[in-house]
């Protein structure tokens, strides 16, 4: 069990890659704090977890508040130990072109996102840096390559966290910290069910090589290679997880 007696904090684990996250690494024998917005959502899956015999302890958080990252740290240290691995995946988006994104959307969007994923960061690598040891994996997203119409917000956020990434990579990887990201394609989660229009779907499936979605499942497997020992020489990789869709 790769992960066995380390401490993993995942955001956005409610639902979705988060939660397939989250169980994966459970899976592989990490303590796991679920950390979602959702306070419901994130006791749900929580249970999913233990029900599969993993280790879970579901946590309320705002990846915007310093306060609430400190609290989320402080609870996992509280119940198993310091964190180890710690995946930025809380996103959520709010659609606009670069002409129609509003001021309020775009800053909502950024701070999720990017400032999320800073915080994040600050918040467990002085723990990480004593150790001498540490795993961050963010999820950015293929947006980031090649930008995605009417989603100035989104991809510029995504965008971000690779530069972001690469930047942590540098400074920390003398420490034993590995920082890297992934960028999924399209995902076949309750987000993108539930606001993307067929038509899209269709578009992009069919200028995609393995003409399916994604299975949070098979983003997560990424990101638990990522976190792992096996993925000692990767620093700062910005990893492609498509099915092949603008390679």
């Amino acid at each position: 069990m790769e992960q066995k007696s380390r401490v993993a904090l995942v955001t956005g684990a409610g639902r979705g890659i988060g939660l397939a996250v989250a169980r994966r690494l459970a899976a592989e024998g990490a303590a796991v704090v679920v950390a979602d917005l959702d306070a419901d959502g994130a006791r749900a899956a929580a249970e999913e977890i233990a029900a599969e015999g993993g280790l879970a302890r579901a946590v309320e958080m705002d990846v915007r508040r310093e306060a609430d990252w400190q609290r989320a740290v402080a609870e996992a240290q509280g119940w198993q130990g310091t964190v180890q691995v710690l995946v930025n995946n809380a996103g959520f988006d709010r659609p606009g072109g670069v002409q129609k994104v509003s001021r309020a959307d775009w800053e909502a969007v950024l701070e999720v996102h990017l400032t999320g994923c800073l915080l994040g960061m600050q918040a467990v690598v002085p723990a990480m840096r004593q150790a001498g040891w540490g795993r961050i994996v963010n999820v950015s997203s293929i947006y980031a390559k090649f930008g995605g119409q009417g989603e100035a917000a989104y991809t510029a956020a995504k965008a971000g966290i690779v530069g972001l990434t690469k930047s942590a990579a540098q400074e920390l990887a003398r420490h034993g910290i590995l920082v890297n990201c992934v960028l999924p394609g399209l995902t076949d989660t309750p987000a993108i069910r539930s606001m993307m229009a067929p038509r899209i779907r269709d578009k992009i499936l069919a200028q995609t090589p393995l003409r399916r979605m994604a299975r949070p499942e098979e983003i997560a497997a990424v990101v638990a290679f990522l976190c792992s020992e096996d993925a000692s020489f990767v620093c700062g990789a910005a990893w492609e997880v498509t099915g092949g869709w603008q390679m």
